[in-house]
């Protein structure tokens, strides 16, 4: 199970949140030991589930000492489980590993670089390949970010409708950062999209870094969380008032909060759904 590794001076951890996922995780598993990266490891943590997840995911550790699994006593859901693994990582850079993605084997090697050669990025990411659970495909590029250095421009592109915010998430970010962050949050509409105001946050607080390579490739499965999504205009709407949370609490200039904050409030007072009223 050990890959041929390569070096690397900053160290990173991958975080795989796990739950219900016996029947697809162990391809997950395996394009983590397979890394290139040398000053790497993984922690899982298996939410509680009634499957054999915590079982395959041990099996794999014995196999590969670079793992860590941690089975949670009562269930966490998404977003406290993520909260879980940020609490338990201790390394330069960490990565979100979801256990229906697969990593090329360079996956760590190429971002972790990226974010060696430019102190001011917060996040690097890379393409990703996307297979639907009938077969069809799409390639998901977000190139929207790149060179950007204002964080109220960054802050903007990422609200805005149509942006594929979702591709970083998949990529290798700076742990100091999740953690001044706060980790991911509940809103009103429960886990729908927490990562989306995080990612937010996050792109604040500076630059997001795109390497154009295809390294993760992603299979929906249909017991994703994501496809359980209802995605209306009410979950959006609570999404985006995480955001001006998010806002508010991030580290920026008064002037560039301001920036972000008025066309955002603004689109918000102008989509209130159907029935949101004021408390």
């Amino acid at each position: 199970m050990t890959a041929h590794t390569t070096a690397g001076s900053s160290s990173v951890c991958a975080l795989l949140p796990a739950w219900q996922a016996a029947g697809f995780i162990q391809p997950t598993l395996d394009s983590l030991s397979a890394q290139t990266y040398r000053n790497f490891r993984v922690i899982v943590s298996v939410d509680q589930c009634t499957d054999d997840t915590a079982e395959l995911c041990r099996a794999h550790a014995e196999g590969d000492p670079r793992f860590r699994v941690v089975q949670q006593s009562e269930r966490l859901g998404y977003v406290g489980n993520c909260n879980a693994l940020l609490q338990l990582a201790d390394s330069d850079y960490a990565l979100f590993a979801f256990h229906d993605d697969i990593i090329a084997p360079t996956y760590i090697e190429r971002l972790a670089a990226a974010l060696d050669g430019d102190p001011e990025a917060v996040v690097s990411f890379s393409d990703v390949h996307l297979t639907h659970t009938d077969g069809r495909e799409e390639h998901w590029v977000l190139s929207e970010l790149e060179g950007i250095t204002n964080p109220a421009e960054r802050g903007h592109l990422m609200l805005a409708g149509g942006l594929k915010w979702w591709v970083p998430n998949r990529g290798v970010f700076r742990l100091s950062m999740a953690r001044q962050i706060g980790g991911l949050k509940l809103h009103g509409a429960g886990e729908f999209s927490t990562d989306w105001p995080w990612l937010f946050h996050m792109s604040l607080l500076g630059k997001f870094l795109r390497v154009p390579e295809t390294l993760c490739f992603k299979y929906y499965k249909p017991g994703s969380l994501s496809r359980s999504w209802a995605f209306t205009p009410e979950q959006r709407f609570e999404v985006l008032c995480a955001c001006l949370r998010e806002l508010w609490n991030a580290n920026i200039s008064s002037t560039a909060k301001l920036d972000i904050a008025v066309p955002l409030v603004q689109y918000l007072h102008h989509n209130r759904p159907q029935g949101v009223t004021a408390a």
